[in-house]
Protein backbone atom coordinates (compact mmCIF):
# COMPACT_ATOMS: atom_id res chain seq x y z
CA UNK A 1 0.00 0.00 0.00
CA UNK A 2 2.97 2.03 0.79
CA UNK A 3 4.34 2.02 -2.38
CA UNK A 4 1.25 2.50 -4.23
CA UNK A 5 1.02 5.93 -2.79
CA UNK A 6 4.30 6.67 -3.56
CA UNK A 7 3.90 6.13 -6.81
CA UNK A 8 0.74 8.04 -7.57
CA UNK A 9 1.62 10.98 -5.65
CA UNK A 10 4.83 10.42 -7.83
CA UNK A 11 3.51 10.22 -11.09
CA UNK A 12 0.00 12.85 -10.26
CA UNK A 13 1.99 15.24 -8.64
CA UNK A 14 5.09 15.87 -11.03
CA UNK A 15 3.64 14.51 -14.57
CA UNK A 16 -0.24 15.08 -13.97
CA UNK A 17 0.38 19.03 -12.92
CA UNK A 18 2.67 19.80 -16.26
CA UNK A 19 -0.09 18.13 -18.24
CA UNK A 20 -3.19 18.45 -16.84
CA UNK A 21 -2.97 22.28 -16.88
CA UNK A 22 -1.57 22.45 -20.33
CA UNK A 23 -5.22 21.81 -21.43
CA UNK A 24 -7.31 22.88 -18.48
CA UNK A 25 -5.85 26.62 -18.98
CA UNK A 26 -7.54 29.37 -20.76
CA UNK A 27 -4.38 31.05 -21.21
CA UNK A 28 -2.36 28.81 -22.73
CA UNK A 29 0.25 29.54 -26.08
CA UNK A 30 2.25 27.58 -27.93
CA UNK A 31 4.91 30.02 -27.93
CA UNK A 32 11.51 21.43 -24.86
CA UNK A 33 12.97 16.63 -22.43
CA UNK A 34 20.08 14.51 -18.68
CA UNK A 35 21.65 13.40 -15.46
CA UNK A 36 22.71 10.90 -12.84
CA UNK A 37 20.60 11.88 -10.19
CA UNK A 38 19.94 9.17 -7.21
CA UNK A 39 16.20 8.35 -7.16
CA UNK A 40 15.02 9.42 -4.24
CA UNK A 41 11.50 9.59 -4.16
CA UNK A 42 10.83 5.59 -4.16
CA UNK A 43 12.06 5.27 -0.84
CA UNK A 44 10.49 1.99 0.92
CA UNK A 45 9.91 3.06 4.28
CA UNK A 46 7.04 3.62 6.91
CA UNK A 47 3.82 5.99 5.24
CA UNK A 48 5.12 8.63 8.03
CA UNK A 49 8.18 9.40 5.66
CA UNK A 50 5.78 11.68 3.67
CA UNK A 51 5.41 14.06 6.00
CA UNK A 52 9.31 15.33 5.85
CA UNK A 53 10.26 18.45 5.11
CA UNK A 54 9.86 19.40 1.33
CA UNK A 55 11.86 22.13 -0.94
CA UNK A 56 8.55 23.53 -1.58
CA UNK A 57 7.65 24.61 2.34
CA UNK A 58 7.25 28.39 2.82
CA UNK A 59 7.51 28.95 -1.06
CA UNK A 60 5.67 31.57 -2.69
CA UNK A 61 6.85 30.14 -6.04
CA UNK A 62 7.71 26.48 -7.13
CA UNK A 63 10.46 25.53 -10.06
CA UNK A 64 10.65 21.72 -10.98
CA UNK A 65 13.23 21.42 -14.33
CA UNK A 66 12.07 18.87 -16.53
CA UNK A 67 14.59 17.28 -18.66
CA UNK A 68 14.95 14.60 -21.08
CA UNK A 69 17.79 12.46 -22.08
CA UNK A 70 18.92 11.53 -25.43
CA UNK A 71 19.38 7.73 -24.57
CA UNK A 72 17.80 4.81 -24.10
CA UNK A 73 18.54 0.62 -23.88
CA UNK A 74 19.34 0.34 -27.51
CA UNK A 75 21.71 3.45 -27.71
CA UNK A 76 23.29 2.19 -24.25
CA UNK A 77 23.98 -1.67 -25.68
CA UNK A 78 25.51 -0.04 -28.77
CA UNK A 79 28.42 1.73 -26.96
CA UNK A 80 26.64 5.03 -26.17
CA UNK A 81 29.04 6.91 -23.49
CA UNK A 82 27.27 9.77 -23.00
CA UNK A 83 24.19 11.75 -23.80
CA UNK A 84 22.97 15.10 -23.65
CA UNK A 85 19.93 16.71 -22.49
CA UNK A 86 18.20 17.83 -25.52
CA UNK A 87 14.91 18.73 -23.90
CA UNK A 88 14.31 21.07 -21.42
CA UNK A 89 12.08 22.88 -19.39
CA UNK A 90 11.37 24.49 -16.25
CA UNK A 91 7.86 24.27 -14.61
CA UNK A 92 7.24 27.32 -12.91
CA UNK A 93 4.29 27.83 -10.67
CA UNK A 94 3.06 30.95 -8.57
CA UNK A 95 0.73 30.35 -5.75
CA UNK A 96 0.22 33.84 -5.32
CA UNK A 97 -0.79 34.97 -8.64
CA UNK A 98 -2.23 31.68 -9.68
CA UNK A 99 0.35 31.22 -12.66
CA UNK A 100 2.31 28.55 -14.27
CA UNK A 101 5.16 29.36 -16.67
CA UNK A 102 6.65 26.30 -18.96
CA UNK A 103 9.93 27.95 -19.98
CA UNK A 104 11.84 25.99 -22.57
CA UNK A 105 15.58 26.71 -23.28
CA UNK A 106 17.14 25.97 -26.42
CA UNK A 107 20.02 23.42 -26.26
CA UNK A 108 22.69 25.42 -28.20
CA UNK A 109 22.13 27.90 -25.35
CA UNK A 110 26.34 28.80 -24.40
CA UNK A 111 26.62 29.18 -20.80
CA UNK A 112 28.97 28.25 -18.45
CA UNK A 113 31.51 27.47 -20.99
CA UNK A 114 29.75 25.37 -23.34
CA UNK A 115 26.35 24.30 -24.77
CA UNK A 116 23.84 23.86 -22.49
CA UNK A 117 22.51 20.48 -23.34
CA UNK A 118 26.36 19.26 -22.54
CA UNK A 119 26.67 20.69 -19.33
CA UNK A 120 25.24 17.60 -17.49
CA UNK A 121 27.60 15.16 -18.84
CA UNK A 122 30.82 17.24 -18.99
CA UNK A 123 30.43 19.24 -15.74
CA UNK A 124 27.62 17.44 -13.53
CA UNK A 125 24.05 18.25 -12.36
CA UNK A 126 25.14 21.24 -10.12
CA UNK A 127 25.90 22.96 -13.56
CA UNK A 128 23.05 22.55 -15.50
CA UNK A 129 20.84 23.64 -12.63
CA UNK A 130 23.12 26.57 -12.06
CA UNK A 131 23.41 27.89 -15.87
CA UNK A 132 19.37 27.36 -15.70
CA UNK A 133 18.55 29.74 -12.65
CA UNK A 134 21.84 32.01 -14.48
CA UNK A 135 19.03 32.00 -17.16
CA UNK A 136 15.83 32.33 -16.05
CA UNK A 137 16.56 33.75 -12.78
CA UNK A 138 14.28 31.21 -10.68
CA UNK A 139 15.71 28.93 -8.18
CA UNK A 140 15.50 25.46 -8.95
CA UNK A 141 14.41 23.51 -6.23
CA UNK A 142 13.96 19.96 -7.90
CA UNK A 143 14.78 18.30 -11.23
CA UNK A 144 13.15 15.08 -13.01
CA UNK A 145 14.40 13.08 -15.54
CA UNK A 146 13.47 10.80 -18.22
CA UNK A 147 14.79 9.07 -21.42
CA UNK A 148 13.45 7.57 -24.65
CA UNK A 149 12.34 4.18 -23.39
CA UNK A 150 10.38 6.41 -20.91
CA UNK A 151 8.88 8.40 -23.29
CA UNK A 152 8.00 5.97 -25.61
CA UNK A 153 5.96 3.80 -22.68
CA UNK A 154 4.51 7.09 -21.42
CA UNK A 155 3.01 7.97 -25.01
CA UNK A 156 1.64 4.34 -25.26
CA UNK A 157 0.32 4.40 -21.34
CA UNK A 158 -1.98 6.70 -22.69
CA UNK A 159 -3.15 4.26 -25.84
CA UNK A 160 -1.97 6.98 -28.06
CA UNK A 161 -1.38 10.42 -27.92
CA UNK A 162 -3.41 12.81 -30.17
CA UNK A 163 -1.17 15.76 -31.20
CA UNK A 164 -2.19 19.06 -33.47
CA UNK A 165 0.45 18.87 -36.15
CA UNK A 166 0.02 22.56 -36.99
CA UNK A 167 1.72 22.27 -40.67
CA UNK A 168 2.98 19.74 -43.13
CA UNK A 169 6.89 18.73 -43.18
CA UNK A 170 9.14 15.90 -44.11
CA UNK A 171 12.87 15.19 -42.53
CA UNK A 172 14.84 13.15 -45.17
CA UNK A 173 17.81 12.90 -42.66
CA UNK A 174 16.25 11.37 -39.95
CA UNK A 175 18.17 8.96 -37.76
CA UNK A 176 16.58 5.61 -36.74
CA UNK A 177 16.38 4.61 -33.33
CA UNK A 178 19.02 2.07 -33.17
CA UNK A 179 21.39 4.83 -35.05
CA UNK A 180 22.28 2.53 -37.62
CA UNK A 181 21.44 4.95 -40.31
CA UNK A 182 18.99 7.77 -41.41
CA UNK A 183 15.29 7.70 -42.83
CA UNK A 184 12.77 9.91 -44.14
CA UNK A 185 9.74 10.56 -42.07
CA UNK A 186 6.87 12.88 -42.98
CA UNK A 187 4.11 14.48 -40.94
CA UNK A 188 0.97 15.92 -42.02
CA UNK A 189 -0.94 18.88 -40.95
CA UNK A 190 -4.09 17.84 -38.67
CA UNK A 191 -4.66 16.22 -35.72
CA UNK A 192 -2.82 12.67 -35.47
CA UNK A 193 -3.39 10.13 -32.86
CA UNK A 194 0.60 9.16 -32.18
CA UNK A 195 2.07 5.54 -30.52
CA UNK A 196 5.30 6.40 -28.57
CA UNK A 197 8.01 5.69 -31.42
CA UNK A 198 5.71 8.40 -33.58
CA UNK A 199 5.43 11.16 -30.84
CA UNK A 200 9.46 10.79 -29.97
CA UNK A 201 9.96 11.09 -34.09
CA UNK A 202 7.79 14.10 -34.07
CA UNK A 203 9.35 15.72 -30.99
CA UNK A 204 12.95 15.10 -32.05
CA UNK A 205 12.90 16.46 -35.53
CA UNK A 206 15.02 19.03 -36.05
CA UNK A 207 15.77 19.41 -39.91
CA UNK A 208 12.46 19.02 -41.29
CA UNK A 209 11.06 21.38 -44.17
CA UNK A 210 8.15 24.05 -44.59
CA UNK A 211 10.02 26.22 -41.71
CA UNK A 212 10.12 23.18 -38.86
CA UNK A 213 14.07 22.90 -39.32
CA UNK A 214 15.18 24.46 -36.07
CA UNK A 215 15.32 23.67 -32.20
CA UNK A 216 12.51 26.32 -31.49
CA UNK A 217 10.23 24.76 -33.89
CA UNK A 218 10.96 21.20 -32.37
CA UNK A 219 10.39 22.73 -29.12
CA UNK A 220 7.16 24.07 -29.86
CA UNK A 221 6.39 20.97 -31.19
CA UNK A 222 7.34 19.22 -27.54
CA UNK A 223 4.79 21.26 -26.02
CA UNK A 224 1.87 20.24 -28.48
CA UNK A 225 2.76 16.74 -27.62
CA UNK A 226 2.35 17.31 -23.57
CA UNK A 227 -0.99 18.99 -24.67
CA UNK A 228 -1.80 15.87 -26.54
CA UNK A 229 -0.82 13.62 -23.42
CA UNK A 230 -3.54 16.05 -21.39
CA UNK A 231 -5.80 15.55 -23.96
CA UNK A 232 -5.20 11.57 -23.59
CA UNK A 233 -5.86 11.44 -20.05
CA UNK A 234 -9.49 10.37 -20.20
CA UNK A 235 -9.38 7.95 -23.60
CA UNK A 236 -10.46 4.43 -22.49
CA UNK A 237 -7.34 2.80 -23.88
CA UNK A 238 -4.89 4.76 -20.99
CA UNK A 239 -4.12 2.18 -19.00
CA UNK A 240 -3.46 5.23 -16.05
CA UNK A 241 -5.66 3.41 -13.18
CA UNK A 242 -4.24 1.63 -9.51
CA UNK A 243 -4.68 -1.55 -11.86
CA UNK A 244 -1.15 -0.64 -13.73
CA UNK A 245 0.96 0.17 -10.45
CA UNK A 246 4.01 -2.39 -11.80
CA UNK A 247 4.11 0.07 -15.14
CA UNK A 248 4.09 3.29 -12.88
CA UNK A 249 6.99 1.60 -10.47
CA UNK A 250 8.91 0.41 -13.60
CA UNK A 251 8.83 3.70 -15.66
CA UNK A 252 9.71 5.41 -12.60
CA UNK A 253 12.39 3.21 -11.43
CA UNK A 254 13.78 2.64 -15.18
CA UNK A 255 13.62 5.55 -16.92
CA UNK A 256 12.65 9.01 -14.75
CA UNK A 257 14.96 9.73 -12.12
CA UNK A 258 13.92 12.68 -9.78
CA UNK A 259 16.13 14.88 -6.56
CA UNK A 260 12.25 14.80 -5.49
CA UNK A 261 12.18 13.38 -1.85
CA UNK A 262 9.15 12.23 -0.96
CA UNK A 263 7.61 15.33 1.05
CA UNK A 264 8.12 16.74 -1.99
CA UNK A 265 5.76 14.52 -3.97
CA UNK A 266 2.99 14.75 -0.84
CA UNK A 267 3.88 18.82 -1.29
CA UNK A 268 2.51 18.60 -4.93
CA UNK A 269 -0.08 16.57 -4.28
CA UNK A 270 -2.29 18.85 -2.49
CA UNK A 271 -1.09 21.47 -5.18
CA UNK A 272 -2.76 19.11 -7.98
CA UNK A 273 -5.84 19.04 -6.29
CA UNK A 274 -5.98 23.13 -6.59
CA UNK A 275 -4.88 22.92 -10.57
CA UNK A 276 -8.30 24.62 -11.73
CA UNK A 277 -7.41 27.67 -9.87
CA UNK A 278 -3.81 27.88 -12.40
CA UNK A 279 -3.81 29.33 -15.72
CA UNK A 280 -0.34 28.55 -17.72
CA UNK A 281 1.64 29.63 -20.57
CA UNK A 282 3.72 28.14 -22.57
CA UNK A 283 7.27 30.21 -23.67
CA UNK A 284 9.72 29.12 -25.49
CA UNK A 285 12.99 31.45 -25.35
CA UNK A 286 13.75 32.34 -28.93
CA UNK A 287 15.18 35.30 -31.21
CA UNK A 288 14.22 38.08 -28.97
CA UNK A 289 16.36 36.83 -26.12
CA UNK A 290 19.04 34.80 -28.54
CA UNK A 291 20.99 35.20 -31.44
CA UNK A 292 23.50 33.23 -33.14
CA UNK A 293 27.18 35.68 -33.17
CA UNK A 294 28.85 33.51 -35.86
CA UNK A 295 31.58 31.34 -35.93
CA UNK A 296 35.44 31.67 -35.86
CA UNK A 297 36.82 33.46 -37.15
CA UNK A 298 33.66 36.17 -37.48
CA UNK A 299 33.34 35.55 -33.30
CA UNK A 300 35.40 33.35 -30.41
CA UNK A 301 33.23 30.40 -30.87
CA UNK A 302 33.75 27.38 -32.82
CA UNK A 303 30.38 25.74 -32.70
CA UNK A 304 26.56 26.66 -33.26
CA UNK A 305 25.53 28.13 -30.63
CA UNK A 306 23.28 31.45 -29.02
CA UNK A 307 23.92 33.80 -27.00
CA UNK A 308 21.78 36.55 -25.31
CA UNK A 309 21.11 39.29 -26.88
CA UNK A 310 21.88 42.00 -23.89
CA UNK A 311 25.08 40.34 -23.38
CA UNK A 312 23.33 38.96 -20.66
CA UNK A 313 19.81 37.69 -19.11
CA UNK A 314 18.56 40.21 -16.90
CA UNK A 315 15.59 41.28 -19.58
CA UNK A 316 14.43 37.85 -19.95
CA UNK A 317 14.84 37.89 -15.84
CA UNK A 318 12.49 40.43 -15.86
CA UNK A 319 10.22 39.08 -18.86
CA UNK A 320 9.56 35.41 -16.63
CA UNK A 321 9.10 37.01 -13.38
CA UNK A 322 6.34 39.46 -15.03
CA UNK A 323 4.54 36.22 -16.92
CA UNK A 324 4.56 34.97 -13.41
CA UNK A 325 2.87 37.37 -11.36
CA UNK A 326 0.29 38.82 -13.76
CA UNK A 327 2.05 42.31 -14.87
CA UNK A 328 3.86 41.35 -18.30
CA UNK A 329 2.69 43.53 -21.24
CA UNK A 330 3.32 41.97 -24.85
CA UNK A 331 3.91 45.10 -26.78
CA UNK A 332 2.34 45.81 -29.76
CA UNK A 333 3.04 47.35 -32.31
CA UNK A 334 0.51 51.01 -32.82
CA UNK A 335 -1.88 50.63 -35.75
CA UNK A 336 -1.13 51.94 -39.61
CA UNK A 337 -2.60 55.28 -40.68
CA UNK A 338 -5.92 54.53 -42.70
CA UNK A 339 -5.86 50.78 -41.80
CA UNK A 340 -8.76 50.13 -38.80
CA UNK A 341 -7.32 47.92 -35.60
CA UNK A 342 -8.67 44.69 -34.52
CA UNK A 343 -7.51 45.55 -31.22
Amino acid sequence: MVKKLIVILVLIGIIGISLYIYVDSQNLRNEVFESNYNLKVLKKGPIEELKEESVFNGKDRLNVLLIGRDTSGVRRSNGQGGFNTDVMILISADIVSNRILFTSVPRDLWINGNKINALNILYGEDTLVDAFEKITGQVVDGVVSIDFDGFIWLVDAFGGVPVEVQRSFSDYTFPVFDDSGITTISFTEGIETMDGMRALTFARSRKGTNGEGSDLMRAKRQHLILQGMANALEQPESIFSLDNIPGFYDLLTQHMETTLTLGDTYYLWDFYKDRNIYSAESFVIGDEYVYHPGMYPESSYTAWVFVPRDGDFSRLHSDIDAKLNGTFVTEVDPPVAGIKSDL
